[in-house]
């Protein structure tokens, strides 16, 4: 139950990031603001124990703060400006899906915060200052210097950052990263749970199809939750969906089998809330779709616009990697239990099959009359074979004669064939 909740928070805040940067920045910034007034107020009586060298004027301190005001709304209106051009060439020239992989970088975040809380300071502390105060040594301006330090500091890390974010092996390797932390923490919720290949349903005398009431992308379900509120039935509820699957309204999305003549509609209902279901999808627990994302940048790079294979072989090496992570995995379904209720939930969270047909199919398509491309697919099958259970195996060496059944009429040189046939006889 507290891991749910903990994945709940954390989608909201991955979802909700630029916003909560930029609150708590400002935020820390007016606290410091109210502070610093405060002792330039004397309503503390800070003032006295603080060497006059770190005071300065009312006349200085509102040119120094105003000065800072205006270079920070610069600077940030400058911030903002880079950051529409680097979206536009994230979206253009590698894919839309990881426009938010760079929306979402702590360093971009951060700078943007720090921005914006030092205008706010400044303008706040030039709010307060009053002419009956000139005789008063303040604080304010030392205080906005060291700010412009830090923004200064922090500016240089942005521009560093942006020169990381923008180059297409930086972005695979976050890609990389993303997608492989996805599968770990998958991985972990199940420790505790029984993983199967196939399920048997057993006898039960009615069964039941929940539907959606919202169209969206499944986002979260609380099988806890759902647990807690069968606790007093005697029940399996197989899912159809999985996390990531875009769910139609009125789309059967589980299935109820229990051996009582009628059930709650009330927990029925309760049941549907927890299925969290949202209009964009979300890469915090959904590792497809972050293999999605690699997948575009691999179709990006292959097109006739950008021709860049290199790229593209890249991008299919990580792919083999993270899928030959999946074929370490044992089992396709889920069953989830709990010593304190008599239901149980049945889910699919791991087809191989699937998940090695639907990240490469597209790449063969694209990419069947390339060389270079097809030979990076059979070696990444390589890779991936290596790992794998035998069951899996016979999976990969059908996919590679899917390959090369679909591209070996594009190729007719000697040289040609003889790479292509080693590469299918090393699967």
């Amino acid at each position: 139950m507290i891991n749910k909740i903990i994945n709940k928070r954390k989608i909201f805040y991955k979802n909700n990031m630029i916003l909560i940067y930029l609150a708590t920045h400002i935020f820390v910034s007016l606290i410091l603001a109210i502070g610093v007034i405060l002792i330039d107020t004397k309503f503390f009586p800070a003032l006295t124990y603080i060497p006059n060298i770190f005071l300065t004027s009312i006349d200085l301190a509102k040119v120094i703060l105003s000065t800072l005001a205006g270079s920070l709304l610069t600077m940030t209106t400058f911030t903002f400006s880079t950051i529409i051009v680097v979206l536009t060439m994230y979206s253009s020239d590698f894919s839309p899906r990881v426009v938010n992989n760079f929306l979402t970088d702590q360093t971009t975040l951060r700078v943007l915060g720090i921005f914006v809380g030092g205008f706010f300071y400044s303008i706040l502390t030039l709010f307060f200052m009053k002419q009956s105060f000139s005789q008063y040594l303040v604080l304010s301006a030392t205080i906005g210097v060291i700010y412009s330090i830090l923004c200064i500091i922090y500016f240089v890390v942005f521009v560093y950052r942006i020169g990381q974010l923008i180059q297409v092996s930086q972005l695979i390797e976050t890609l990389y990263n993303e997608s492989y932390e996805i599968i770990e923490r998958t991985l972990k919720n199940r420790e505790d749970q029984i993983s199967v290949d196939k399920y048997e349903l057993g006898l039960f005398k009615c069964s039941l199809d929940i539907v959606s009431d919202i169209s969206g992308y499944l986002e979260l379900v609380e099988f806890n939750n759902i647990l807690n509120i069968l606790s007093k039935t005697k029940c399996k509820l197989i899912l159809k969906v999985d996390i990531g699957d875009f769910i139609a309204k009125d789309q059967i999305i589980a299935t109820l089998y229990y051996n009582q003549d009628n059930l709650d509609d009330r927990s029925i209902d309760r049941i549907i809330d927890q299925f969290s279901i949202k209009e964009e999808r979300v890469a915090y627990n959904d590792y497809r779709f972050s293999l999605q994302k690699i997948v575009d940048v691999t179709l990006r790079a292959i097109s006739p616009g950008i021709n860049d294979p290199n790229t593209a072989i890249y991008c299919i090496n990580t792919l083999g990697v993270l899928l030959s992570k999946l074929g370490e995995i044992q089992g396709t379904y889920t069953i989830i239990q709990d010593d304190k209720s008599l239901a149980k939930i049945i889910y699919q969270d791991f087809n191989f099959k699937e998940d090695l047909y639907f990240t490469f199919y597209q790449i063969a398509h694209y990419g069947e009359k390339d060389i270079s491309i097809i030979l990076a697919l059979l070696n990444a099958l390589q890779v991936i074979n290596r790992s794998s259970s035998d069951e899996k195996t016979e999976y990969i060496k059908e996919f590679g004669d899917y390959v090369c059944d679909n591209s070996i009429h594009n190729f007719t040189h000697k040289l040609d064939l003889d790479f292509f046939q080693r590469a299918r006889d090393s699967i």
